[in-house]
């Protein structure tokens, strides 16, 4: 019985045969596959055997003497929608398990931010549940829409000449850290509310470091699956 090789040696294998490439061949494989990857909602595991599968054939057109260009077209965004849309979907289990594990990365270093301080004075901390909640949510939707824009970002930037690429990034990068500061600024804002408890100066802290082990854990555990 045959066994499937892990995505993540797929993985490992595909990043050690792109340094075979020539420079413009590698760059054009590279946008192409940045473009594909982009597309949460197809299965992980399918991605990764195409986009091995085509650059094992690119790396023998390359020894005859052939470019990305001349193997796959001039047009790859065309190319790369047409493979996608024949991919098979993501199942809505690992695409919940990929965003708890984001959920729980997110919570983890959220709190190490807040509990550092405390850490570092010993002071005990007041917490409103009300408040609490609303800040929970308000990351969230944060990290939502943060996921969101920079899987746009990854499709609409990857056919694009460099200068173009870092112009984009940059107004993406200028409207991240925009979201973040203003979830910041509504946690400040909101006065705290709700039934409020004592815990210790480094409840907060070692809670954010549960998070990030939990996360850890988690996607080595969704790694073991495919």
């Amino acid at each position: 019985m045959n066994m499937k090789v892990p995505v993540k040696e797929l993985i490992r294998q595909n990043n050690e045969k792109r340094k075979l490439l020539t420079k413009e061949n590698q760059e054009y494989y590279e946008n192409f596959l940045v473009y594909i990857r982009a597309n949460f909602s197809r299965d992980e595991r399918a991605i990764e055997e195409v986009l091995l599968e085509m650059l094992d054939h690119l790396l023998e057109a390359q020894k005859e003497g052939k470019t990305a260009k001349e193997v796959f077209g001039k047009n790859p965004k065309e190319l790369a929608d047409e493979i996608i849309a024949s991919l098979p979907k993501e199942s809505w289990k690992r695409q919940l398990e990929f965003i708890v594990e984001i959920i729980m990365t997110l919570f983890g270093w959220y709190f190490i931010a807040r509990g550092i301080v405390p850490l570092i004075q010993k002071e005990d901390q007041t917490i409103y549940s009300g408040t609490l909640v609303v800040s929970g949510l308000l990351l969230i939707a944060s990290l939502a829409v943060l996921i969101h824009f920079v899987f746009v970002l990854l499709k609409k930037e990857a056919f694009k000449d460099r200068r173009k690429k870092k112009v984009g990034t940059i107004l993406y990068g200028i409207l991240i850290v925009g979201l973040f500061a203003l979830s910041l600024y509504v946690k400040f804002a909101i006065h705290p509310f709700g039934p409020s408890f004592e815990t210790s100066y480094y409840s907060i802290f070692g809670l954010g470091c549960f998070f990030l082990l939990a996360s850890y854990l988690f996607k080595k555990m969704r790694e073991s699956q495919t």
